[in-house]
């Protein structure tokens, strides 16, 4: 039978803020000697790196104080955690209220004078952009990891051929025209433009700044966090949006970049538990919208033929990205 890796035990034991004994008694419970145990905690006491894990465990454990009471306060709130609905909101009420503080809400009224919820459809799409080539995402479905290696699954087709193969009204999660792909098509899909409006939470300066989705009902967008605040627009179908808070970080299961190894598990809505994250659930159709606010996990699944807009361009600076570093597997 192999020794155990006491180096790696007391690297576990220390991350997790274990004093002495407790250190002790998880090298013990590994088969660990008394005497070694003893021996390998005493050295602890020289050692600067054992010092330093010690210290950022401290913190890690105050940080986790201060989420729990973000969580206390938000359960505690008048109509406890739920998600509001706000009905054509007045732009300043909505930035003080929920851009500010961190709070996503569903918003009804924004976009009712937008062309493209009478025009948009597949055959209007075919119209005014079917000959052009587009950038999608394809063979998501044979990839479990195809929204971290999205650039994987980047292909050129013809738009009219991607409209076709919709018109089959099959479910799948194997081709998305997504927010990804704008870069590439914002040339080539320019038409659909005329077909909105400005927005009036948004900022003005900014009338063309958005991303098109277009997809299939059952594409999925598996639990994540953007690292912009995010507002997302439904025209064409309906949309099932999860959400998770970002005070429930530790029971995100976030390993990887800003994914979830929740993946598309359909969580279910409610109060959660100390090992499943709180989750609000909502569906948005034509003409309504989710405000997506950065760090809050979500998870997107078309529920019919979909086509939506989202938009980053805020009132206030949204450039939380730039300070982001990666951190690779935590």
């Amino acid at each position: 039978m192999s020794q155990p890796d006491k180096r790696t035990l007391l690297a576990e034991g220390l991350a997790a803020g274990d004093d002495d004994s407790a250190l002790h008694a998880r090298l013990a419970a590994a088969g660990v000697s008394a005497a070694a145990a003893k021996y390998e905690v005493d050295r602890l006491a020289k050692d600067p790196m054992a010092a330093m894990l010690r210290r950022q465990a401290a913190r890690m454990a105050k940080q986790g104080w201060l989420l729990a009471n973000q969580e206390r306060l938000a359960r505690e709130a008048e109509g406890g955690f739920a998600l509001d609905t706000l009905a054509a909101p007045d732009a300043e009420h909505f930035y003080r209220h929920y851009y500010e503080v961190n709070r996503p809400a569903k918003l009804t009224g924004i976009v009712d004078h937008w062309p493209a919820l009478a025009r948009w459809s597949l055959d209007h799409f075919a119209a005014a952009a079917g000959d052009a080539v587009v950038e999608a995402q394809v063979e998501r479905e044979r990839d479990p990891d195809y929204e971290l290696a999205k650039d994987d699954h980047r292909r050129l087709v013809r738009f009219a051929e991607l409209i076709d193969w919709l018109r089959k009204d099959e479910a799948s999660n194997d081709i998305y025209l997504t927010a990804y792909n704008s870069g590439a098509n914002a040339a080539a899909l320019a038409p659909l433009w005329d077909d909105m409006a400005p927005i009036a939470l948004l900022d003005d300066t900014r009338p063309r700044d958005g991303f098109f989705w277009l997809g299939p009902r059952g594409t999925l967008t598996p639990w994540h966090h953007d690292l912009t605040n995010n507002l997302l627009v439904q025209v064409i179908g309906r949309k099932r949006v999860r959400m998770a808070p970002p005070w429930a970080f530790a029971r995100m299961r976030n390993s990887r970049h800003c994914f979830s190894d929740w993946g598309n598990e359909a969580l279910p809505a409610g109060h959660g538990d100390a090992a499943v994250p709180p989750v609000l659930e909502t569906i948005i159709g034509p003409g309504e919208a989710i405000f997506l606010p950065v760090g809050w996990w979500h998870q997107v699944e078309a529920l019919d033929l979909s086509a939506s807009m989202s938009f980053t361009s805020f009132r206030r600076p949204n450039t939380h990205v730039e300070d982001y570093a990666s951190w690779g597997d935590l």
